[in-house]
This record gives C-alpha cells, sequence and structure tokens, in this order.
C-alpha cells in the first residue's frame, strides 16, 4: 500500500512539474509575498503624488501595516489560486478517463485521492513558505522586524486554512465531472470560510480565520494572545482537514467512473 501511495506521489508532482502547475503557484505566492511590503511603502508617495489638487495624508506605515498588506493578500488572492489549480484534478481525469485507466491497476480509490492532495499540500507548503520568507525579508528591509513567533503562528493558520480550501476543492473535484462546477462549489465554500468569524458563535470563532481578525493580530504581535486562543483554531482547522479528506475518499469510493 505504501509503495503505490509513493509512486502516485510521485506521479501527481512530476505532472505538476510538466504542466508548470508548481511554478505558477510558486511565483504567485512570491508576487503576494513580496508586493505587500513593497507596496505598502510606496503607497504615501502615490498618494502624494495624485495632483489635481487632492491632498491624502497617511500616518506613517510600519512594519504591521506591511504584514496587514501581505495577509489581506494572502486571504484574497491566494485561495484562488489554488481553486484554478486543483479543481480539475479528479473531475478531469473521470472526464477524461484517465481515472479508470489507474483504478483498473491495484490502486485503492483512497490512495488515488490522498496522493492527489498530498502533492497540492506539499506545492502549497513550498509556497506559503517562500511567501512568508520574501514578506519577512523584505518587511525587516524596508520598516522593522515582525515579532519571528507571531508572523509564524500566523502563516501557519494560512497554511491550514488554505489546506482547507485545497482539501474542499479536491472534495468538490471527487463529486463532479465538469472542472468548473468543482471550481465554483469550492469557491463558494472557500468564501463562506473566511466570512464566518465574522459571526458570534462559538462553532465560527474556532475556525483559523479568526486568528486573522484585527484584534487578534494585535494580540499576537504585542504576544499577549492567551495560548488556548491560538491552538484552537489551529487544532480544529487540523481537523478540519482530515475529516474533509476522508469524506472526498468516501465519496470518490461510492461513485461509478
Amino acid at each position: 500500500m505504501g509503495k503505490i501511495f509513493w509512486a502516485l506521489l510521485k506521479k501527481e508532482l512530476l505532472e505538476q512539474w510538466r504542466t508548470y502547475r508548481l511554478l505558477i503557484a510558486v511565483v504567485v505566492f512570491l508576487i503576494l509575498g513580496i508586493s505587500g511590503p513593497i507596496i505598502t511603502k510606496l503607497t504615501p508617495d502615490l498618494l502624494s503624488n495624485l495632483g489635481q489638487g487632492i491632498t491624502i495624508i497617511l500616518p506613517p506605515q510600519t512594519a504591521k501595516d506591511a504584514l496587514n498588506s501581505y495577509l489581506k493578500n494572502m486571504l484574497q488572492l491566494a485561495p484562488l489560486a489554488f481553486i484554478l489549480l486543483a479543481m480539475g484534478c479528479v473531475a478531469d481525469e473521470r472526464s477524461r478517463g484517465t481515472a479508470v485507466t489507474t483504478l483498473t491497476k491495484p490502486v485503492p480509490r483512497a490512495i488515488f485521492v490522498l496522493a492527489k492532495f498530498c502533492a497540492y499540500e506539499l506545492t502549497l507548503i513550498l509556497s506559503i513558505t517562500l511567501s512568508a520568507a520574501s514578506t519577512y525579508y523584505y518587511t525587516s528591509l524596508l520598516f522593522s522586524a515582525l515579532p519571528l513567533g507571531a508572523f509564524c503562528i500566523l502563516n501557519l493558520a494560512l497554511l491550514l486554512l488554505l489546506s482547507i480550501s485545497l482539501v474542499f476543492t479536491i472534495l468538490a473535484s471527487t463529486c463532479f465531472r465538469n472542472a468548473i462546477a468543482a471550481g465554483g462549489l469550492a469557491f463558494v465554500g472557500t468564501i463562506a470560510l473566511l466570512l464566518l468569524p465574522n459571526f458570534s458563535s462559538a462553532i465560527t470563532q474556532a475556525l483559523p480565520s479568526v486568528l486573522f481578525n484585527a484584534d487578534r493580530v494585535s494580540q499576537l504581535l504585542a504576544g499577549s494572545a492567551a495560548l488556548l486562543d491560538i491552538l484552537k483554531p489551529l487544532l480544529i482547522g487540523t481537523g478540519l482537514v482530515a475529516v474533509l479528506a476522508s469524506l472526498a475518499c468516501f465519496i470518490f469510493q461510492q461513485q461509478e467512473l
């Protein structure tokens, strides 16, 4: 079983390399990471040069403003990038008939789905690591160094949030033969995931996205956030990824190819 999984994982990673999905993910995340602090640094100068008698005065920009710009970019654009990359991972193979070819060999359907998820998860980990490193470097260069512990926690929360979006995309891709339909469902699910923490219920306040509220970010940067308030969303996010991955495997096992 392990050999089959590793063989499929290598196949998926090689396919991502050959179809430039890996390169696209890395480039998009690097752009998102670098642009946050740079745009934050340039915004006051850009606004002061608008002309036409318009005067806009901004307070001095800080490392926190650069971090907020980075988080905004990652929350708004990064999920969309991975939805577009992964929405056809199962649906396209079913519609083209290549899934049948693979599964006629002794390949369990659960391994087939998990190999795809793990391949995209590795791409996600690489992409977000490079994006976070570039943000931290340019923020330190242009402003001041961010608290490393708080920055790592926020990026871990980002990884979990994007992992939930990714596994939901793969779940949607197992439900439909059409990649566009799968992408649409994944997009709606991701929007809901981002908006739910705005509602003050015990469940929504336990999602990883709650850590990106302005008050939580300030507490993390100040080192005053309670350990339970940090661990609870991270653990629940990890559990949600596992549940959605298991559901995707279960649904795919029940379907006709």
